[in-house]
């Protein structure tokens, strides 16, 4: 049914109407100001009567559609304060504020932002002051000379030397190669002054010059100092360089390096350095003449050491050995050697003290009776008293130590 031009018009301009309220509105919004709806229904009236339609039949849609953009309207001023008690909001200058009191409620409904905030804090704080330290700039040093106009105390601070290189080093890349220098020995020279002076050990003064008795070393004898540590070692039948090196725990190339020899192929009686071996302490002991005798034969009861103690099963430290054998046996200096000292004690029941060359000095104890008085010089092996089972003992037997520069060592290191 086709709509009558009245009714036409009258519907677009309904359309219009409603329209222009909702543009009103969201204007009003825009810039803050009430929406007053009698104004707008007023507006919608008197738009309908020009149009020659009784307000009455339109006033009532009018007014409908001016309530639906109150509405629309106050809904969205809602939710406009609600975004202004938020973070962050805009003022009307255009800077941004924070709100301190809407701040604190985020965090407290989201912990963990707290949690995030407090460890990015701590990593800004604690990072440039340990991150950082963990990083050295490694630079390299100059290669250049000191410059003619600079002083050469204040280059020696900037630009410093590389540690000067110990003697004893062996390392092929730091020595080119192996080089010995002759020295006459003086009044007063022993091997471990010697070896001392030049930064050495003692067994490498010893091999290198073939010493067989280190005490027989007198003023003026030529030996032969090398200028690192390492045994000399001379070639023998069925010998190889493998062997030699896995016998010695040196680098096989280690030796063919401070030898230059360009092959592994060795000859009989060919002199050969090791650099870095050591001499067995058994033999070098015989050699600087530390080796003690036994000064009982018997059974060794108890070794050096911790061990509970005999009487209370309470651990402590055993200062030598126990040799058991038969009351009143002889008992002999195990080495040259001065008296020190004689007595009783509550422990060692009757002792003997020896004074020895080299800060040794050794200890008899459990004696029935000694045989020796104060600064008696004695010889090694004779008498100085009998084996007996006085003080602190658990039956007969010979408690005999041995301590070097006042700390007690292990006797079976040097008994022979």
């Amino acid at each position: 049914m086709p709509v009558s031009r009245p009714a036409a018009k009258h519907s677009f301009l309904q359309g219009q109407l409603v329209k222009g309220a909702r543009r009103r509105a969201a204007r009003n919004q825009r810039h803050g100001t009430a929406y007053s709806p009698n104004g707008y229904g007023l507006g919608a009236e008197r738009v309908l009567a020009h149009s020659g339609t009784p307000w009455i039949q339109w006033g009532t849609a009018a007014r409908k559609a001016a309530r639906n953009a109150a509405r629309e309207t106050r809904a969205s001023a809602a939710a406009a304060q609600k975004v202004q008690r938020g973070i962050p909001r805009i003022s009307r200058r255009g800077t941004q504020r924070i709100s301190v009191r809407g701040f604190a409620r985020a965090v407290a409904r989201r912990p963990w932002l707290l949690i995030g905030l407090i460890i990015v804090a701590l990593a800004l704080v604690l990072f440039p002051a340990f991150g950082l330290a963990q990083f050295p700039v490694v630079q390299a040093r100059p290669s250049i000379p000191a410059p003619p106009d600079v002083d050469q105390a204040l280059y020696g601070i900037l630009v410093p030397e590389p540690p000067a290189r110990q003697q004893g080093d062996v390392n092929p890349a730091l020595l080119t190669s192996l080089k010995v220098m002759p020295y006459t020995t003086r009044g007063g020279d022993s091997i471990s002054t010697i070896a001392a002076r030049f930064k050495l050990n003692i067994d490498t003064i010893v091999s290198w010059n073939g010493i067989r008795d280190a005490r027989r070393i007198s003023a003026g004898t030529e030996l032969a100092i090398p200028n690192a540590n390492g045994l000399k070692y001379s070639v023998r039948r069925g010998d190889t360089l493998q062997a030699i090196a896995a016998s010695s725990g040196i680098e096989l190339n280690n030796i063919l390096d401070w030898n230059r020899l360009s092959s592994s192929v060795i000859s009989v009686g060919q002199e050969l350095f090791l650099p870095g071996a050591r001499m067995n302490p058994g033999d070098l002991n015989r050699i600087l003449g530390n080796l003690f005798i036994y000064p009982v034969l018997g059974r060794i009861s108890s070794f050096f050491g911790e061990r509970p103690d005999p009487f209370t099963g309470v651990a402590n430290m055993h200062n030598g050995v126990d040799i058991v054998n038969k009351p009143l046996t002889p008992i002999g200096a195990a080495m040259d050697g001065t008296v020190a000292g004689v007595g009783f004690n509550n422990n060692y029941g009757n002792y003997v003290i020896l004074k020895h060359a080299g800060s040794y000095q050794t200890l008899y104890g459990h004696l029935t009776r000694y045989t020796v008085s104060k600064g008696q010089k004695v010889r090694q092996g004779q008498e100085i008293g009998e084996l007996g089972t006085t003080g602190y003992s658990t039956g007969p037997h010979l408690h005999f130590s041995i301590f070097h520069s006042g700390e007690a060592v292990d006797p079976m290191r040097f008994l022979k």
